[in-house]
């Protein structure tokens, strides 16, 4: 029951004070981004979920990119519907997109919604800036947080209750 509690304040410290690499941070807040963009409920969502969750990137930070894009994204829909709406016009991918959605599970990626297609341009165009921003923020501020909450005795007993938890010593 303990374990249930502390596993989110836990996963949060990791996160802060790990020691994944910034490009695993940057990596992860990048396909969180892209991610937490698109409206759920289509098989293009579910498959960068699963690529968050695949891949070797800092979850932690894919997961807060998500919850935080999430909440973001629809205050950029009216622009979304309309990149969206120009695309599936545009007489060039028209003959693509016909083909997508006649296909077997076409329907079902979502690129024929205008909303869908728009975010997901829109988060294609975002996530290499993300991706440097993340990278950046990973590499010279999070040491220095990780330094400053190293100082207080709770995160450290979070660290090692990490610790303890990955050696089977948990009730």
């Amino acid at each position: 029951m303990l374990d249930f509690l502390l596993r989110p304040l836990r996963l949060m410290a990791q996160s802060l004070i790990g020691d994944d690499s910034p490009r695993r941070v940057a990596w992860g807040f990048a396909l969180g981004m892209l991610a937490g963009m698109l409206p759920k409920g289509n098989l293009l969502a579910v498959v960068l979920g699963m690529l968050l969750f695949g891949l070797q990137v800092n979850k932690s930070a894919g997961l807060l990119a998500a919850g935080l894009f999430s909440l973001l994204a629809p205050l950029w829909d009216g622009l979304a519907h309309t990149l969206g709406s120009a695309m599936l016009a545009s007489p060039t991918l028209q003959p693509w997109f016909a083909t997508l959605y006649q296909a077997p599970l076409g329907r079902f990626v979502g690129l024929t919604n205008t909303v869908v297609l728009g975010q997901a341009a829109i988060g294609l165009y975002c996530l290499y800036p993300a991706y440097l921003a993340a990278w950046w923020a990973a590499a010279t501020i999070r040491p220095r947080i990780a330094k400053w909450l190293l100082g207080y005795r709770v995160i450290r007993w979070l660290k090692g209750a990490e610790i303890g938890a990955q050696l089977g010593l948990q009730s």
